[in-house]
């Protein structure tokens, strides 16, 4: 009898869950194959903003060009860090059973990276910094605020209402959703049964479409033997 091959990743993050269910294939290359690929000035614009605000929050830089948008928000979370009810760029872990796990723990199922979360006895927020474009993103970024909310919940499930942001730093617009318990647990269970289908994988077939293929490095590059043009 032929031995079942064994899931080869047993980890998610909101990104990877994304890529995977656009085109498995991708996913393996990336994740599995761990294939790089350039990265689009873009993304190195993001990160570099990101690491702005995080030393402007802590107090150690200047409010730079990138921040300057949201100068007063940037400001409260500040002073809510030197009062300890801001935490910023934090790295949460999850297991199957989504409790809290170390960050490299064996049993670590699932990983999410905050920009800042905002814990007070009134107030439970977890923000989110997006550079760049926002039309046309308002639904997946939905899903990463729920995620987001559940990521919060589990780690306190003392609270009862959770708000999660996105900071548009490109164009000082803020997009709020807000969840209860019963909310997060439904979102939950969605996301769980998804994110199995990644981690339980032992084939990544290749999802070929218009929108798939005309950014996917692999296909251009000829890694990807399914890259087609339309």
């Amino acid at each position: 009898k032929k031995k079942k091959k064994h899931a080869i990743v047993n980890r998610w993050s909101y990104s990877r869950l994304s890529v995977f269910e656009q085109c498995p294939k991708r996913y393996y290359y990336a994740n599995i194959e761990k294939i790089p690929t350039p990265q689009h000035p873009a993304a190195t614009r993001g990160t570099n903003i990101h690491n702005e605000a995080e030393l402007y929050i802590k107090g150690e830089g200047p409010m730079t060009r990138g921040l300057h948008m949201f100068e007063e928000g940037f400001e409260q979370l500040r002073e809510g860090y030197d009062a300890g009810t801001v935490f910023v760029e934090e790295d949460w872990a999850f297991d199957l059973e989504w409790q809290p796990a170390a960050w490299n723990e064996d049993k670590t199922w699932c990983r999410y990276k905050i920009d800042a979360y905002v814990k007070r006895p009134d107030r439970t927020v977890v923000i989110d910094f997006k550079t760049g474009r926002y039309m046309g993103n308002e639904s997946s970024h939905e899903q990463q605020c729920a995620l987001y909310a559940a990521a919060t919940y589990n780690r306190d499930p003392s609270v009862e209402n959770i708000q999660a942001e996105l900071w548009y730093l490109d164009h000082g617009k803020i997009s709020r959703h807000s969840y209860t318990v019963d909310d997060i647990k439904e979102r939950q269970e969605l996301f769980h049964n998804r994110a199995l289908k990644l981690t339980e994988a032992t084939e990544y077939p290749a999802k070929a479409s218009v929108d798939n293929c005309r950014w996917c490095h692999y296909g251009k590059s000829g890694v990807c033997n399914d890259y087609r043009t339309y």
